[in-house]
């Protein structure tokens, strides 16, 4: 039989697992970005060849490929402020999270198979993070 302090101990520690994969999700990402500004910018082209609506193919290739590398490595600081906001400030690093999640949405059906799962581990993670902090 399990009790209620165990299973909320044991809550705890997926919700912790979470919020550090999170975290080095997030880092990983920034290095990634930071990379693949600096060596090989022009790879970011088609990323939007699916995008879901035409004003977001338009807007990647006339605003983010007219700079790829300013805009990559921008990407690559959002990306670490996202990290460092779960550490600092878990619901503020949890609601960018989300958000990021639900942008990348928009760039075609072949992201919703990422998205949704991080969503569905993101968003009840956020709630405990919610709930703990009051």
């Amino acid at each position: 039989m399990t009790t209620q302090s165990a299973t909320s101990t044991d809550s705890a520690g997926v919700y912790r697992a979470i919020h550090w994969g999170f975290v080095a999700l997030f880092g990983s990402g920034a290095v990634i970005h930071f990379v693949l500004a600096l060596t090989t910018p022009q790879s970011y082209r088609p990323f939007a060849d699916g995008a879901l609506f035409d004003w977001v193919y338009h807007g990647w290739q006339n605003v983010f490929m007219a700079h790829p590398t300013l805009w990559a490595l921008l990407l690559a600081v959002a990306e670490l402020t996202i990290a460092v906001l779960l550490v600092k400030s878990p619901r503020a690093g949890y609601l960018a999270v989300i958000a990021f999640h639900l942008a990348l949405m928009c760039f075609g059906w072949g992201f919703w198979l990422w998205s949704m799962p991080a969503l569905c581990i993101a968003l009840p993670a956020a709630r405990h993070a919610f709930r703990a902090s009051r």
